[in-house]
């Protein structure tokens, strides 16, 4: 039940150029539908620019998205925001790093979270994807948001952290706190520091846990992080600190919101979701591909360091560029039928997880724990809809998501365990 507008909302712009020309994650009218506005702007213009958050301009297809991603000497990530707020008293490592300086922290933390990585975790991210799914075996209905959505990518973030799934609950009360009341009601970026605090003292508790039990022979991100060496030298706690905390930031939410937009389009799609259910476990990452291209989650800005000139329009040195990753992958003009879902597309080439220097480097684990909720999910529950008496609550900041899907769970055989073998709980 998708929850009726506002009858005080701000009325919704009347023409497609005040439309664009009032463009923000923000804005209440963007906040159900921001794909059919976006491919309105798309088609009218390659370049708009918006006047909110003291203006900024808006690449709105695939190429130009590309190309200004693979330009980082014109697009700095300097400031990621639009608006840019000061979360660190320092940068945000690595996402607002440029140059030497972004490459060194790079190939610092590459090694973190490579395949081999996500490959050593992966028995512990499946069973807590398999007692999630359980726990709601026999039931008639669900909130697929609160009880498994936002509960999984935390757990992973734990389990390859090292810290342990005994502080989900500590974490998602700090994360829950931040984005609900810790950011809104910051009238400062130093209110923004101070609000990042309990989350900071959280990473900072878990590392002092892990110097005091030792690291010997350990492979979570932390362990590793204690025995890197950044630049010849010991990383500091700060610097620690700072890698866990934008770790979380950027995978937390994100991989919450591409669960709930490609289950809802699921349960609203029965043909697609036989589909998934019916297919064998080696064809669910090619599923998961065209469905992180089909229903875009992310955006990021970029500063321009020096004017250029594109598509006839001039883009001035200090100027704000929003690249929304997601949208990228609705563009016809890369891909044909962008709007239907096609499990045999040959090309799924989509920028969901950035693209260039600053490509997602946890990429590589937000698709596998995307794959093992499909499997998981589908071996309990093949048959399931959207619950016509549940809300449906859909945010579009900070980036595209659900905040409430409620799903009707039809004739849901009996649940068991995902995986056997060694026990996975307390995986090193």
């Amino acid at each position: 039940m998708a929850l009726p507008r506002p009858q005080d909302a701000p009325p919704i712009p009347a023409t497609p150029e005040q439309r664009a020309a009032h463009w923000s994650l923000y804005a209440p009218w963007l906040q159900d539908d921001p794909v059919s506005y976006w491919k309105e702007m798309r088609e009218n213009q390659p370049i708009v620019r918006s006047q909110e958050l003291g203006g900024y301009w808006i690449l709105t297809r695939y190429e130009d998205i590309e190309w200004a991603a693979r330009n980082p000497q014109l697009f700095s990530s300097a400031q990621v925001g639009i608006p840019h707020r000061t979360i660190f008293p320092e940068k945000q490592i690595p996402i607002q790093l440029d140059g030497d300086e972004h490459r060194s922290w790079r190939q610092t933390l590459a090694e973190l979270f490579n395949p081999s990585m996500v490959n050593h975790f992966t028995p512990a991210i499946r069973q807590a994807a398999a007692e999630a799914a359980d726990a709601l075996v026999g039931r008639d209905s669900c909130d697929f948001i609160a009880e498994f959505a936002t509960a999984l990518p935390a757990e992973t973030f734990l389990i390859t952290f090292g810290i342990g799934r005994e502080h989900l609950q500590t974490l998602l009360a700090h994360k829950t706190w931040l984005r609900r009341e810790g950011i809104p009601n910051a009238r400062t970026d130093e209110d923004i520091v101070d609000a990042n605090r309990p989350l900071r003292e959280f990473f900072a508790d878990a590392i002092e846990r892990l110097r005091a039990s030792g690291i010997e022979g350990r492979r979570d991100v932390l362990s590793q992080l204690l025995r890197s060496r950044h630049d010849g030298r010991e990383l500091t706690q700060d610097e620690m600190t700072n890698v866990a905390f934008v770790t979380m930031g950027a995978s937390l939410d994100t991989t919450t919101a591409s669960l709930g937009l490609q289950f809802l389009h699921l349960a609203e799609h029965p043909e697609v979701r036989r589909a998934v259910a019916a297919a064998p476990p080696d064809r669910i990452p090619v599923i998961v591909e065209e469905l992180l291209r089909h229903e875009p989650v992310s955006s990021t800005g970029r500063i321009l360091t020096q004017d250029v000139e594109r598509h006839g329009m001039l883009l001035r040195r200090g100027d704000r560029v929003l690249l929304s990753w997601g949208m990228a992958g609705l563009d016809p003009r890369v891909f044909d039928h962008p709007d239907d879902v096609d499990f045999d597309r040959p090309s799924t080439r989509h920028l969901g997880f950035g693209v260039g220097p600053h490509r997602c480097l946890g990429m590589h684990l937000a698709r596998r724990v995307i794959t093992i909720a499909m499997q998981e999910w589908h071996a309990r529950f093949p048959e399931y809809r959207v619950d016509p008496d549940a809300p449906l609550i859909r945010h579009y900041s900070p980036g595209r998501g659900l905040m409430a899907l409620g799903l009707r769970l039809d004739a849901p055989p009996a649940g068991g365990p995902a995986v056997a073998g060694t026990d996975p709980r307390d995986p090193r």
